[in-house]
């Protein structure tokens, strides 16, 4: 765990190892489709016993086996970002030590809007850096995010963000403690597949303009 952030895992905020916000989200060491084919077919296997075929989803998804096209990989994704209240947030310091923790969001005006306190890990990590790269969701039902970070205080940020952002959780940072800090993370690159079979075409954004 990060100390100082909201709680989370523990295992994925250590330092040194190949835990690094860019490695625990893929990026450059995304697994190869071979690789990676293999280990989801051992995984189907333990977990349902079919033998490796057909996916494996948690309660409340449905993946099929027909690869979407990119134009219904942004729907999903942009249905999600409406949804969906909790991503994951990679940063790490100025000594590459790494921080993973979920947060709160909300999608407002092609920006993501989260909040923590500026004066933890996440929060100075995100104010520092400048970066950070953000992950939704289910493994086999995977989002990443790229995006450049801008920090504002409770009374900075925008009004607009800072309502979107209460309306969606029910709750107001700017109520209840100057502590808190806003954020917004502009994506520059995204990324959406649905297991191996979906590597191929997964890229949405490049340079922060959407490819599709």
């Amino acid at each position: 765990m990060c100390a100082g952030d909201p709680p989370g895992p523990r295992a994925v905020c250590g330092g040194g190892d190949a835990q690094g916000p860019r490695a625990v989200c893929g990026g450059g060491g995304l697994p190869g489709p071979r690789t990676y084919a293999r280990g989801r077919r051992r995984a189907r296997t333990r977990a349902s016993g079919t033998g490796g075929r057909g996916p494996v989803a948690s309660p409340g998804m449905t993946i099929d086996e027909r690869v979407r096209t990119p134009a219904r990989r942004k729907s999903d994704l942009l249905a999600r970002l409406e949804r969906e209240t909790d991503i994951w947030v990679a940063t790490a310091d100025a000594h590459g030590v790494p921080c993973l923790v979920p947060l709160w969001f909300v999608w407002h005006e092609e920006s993501f809007w989260l909040c923590t306190r500026g004066t933890n890990p996440t929060g100075r990590n995100l104010r520092d850096g400048g970066q950070t790269r953000l992950a939704l969701g289910h493994t086999r039902d995977v989002v990443l995010v790229d995006g450049e970070v801008r920090a504002f205080s409770a009374g900075q940020v925008p009004v607009a963000a800072a309502e979107a952002f209460t309306a969606k959780t029910g709750w107001d940072p700017r109520t209840d403690s100057p502590a808190y800090a806003f954020y917004q993370v502009r994506p520059v690159a995204v990324q959406a597949w649905h297991e191996e079979r979906e590597l191929r075409g997964r890229h949405l954004m490049r340079d922060g303009a959407w490819i599709v």
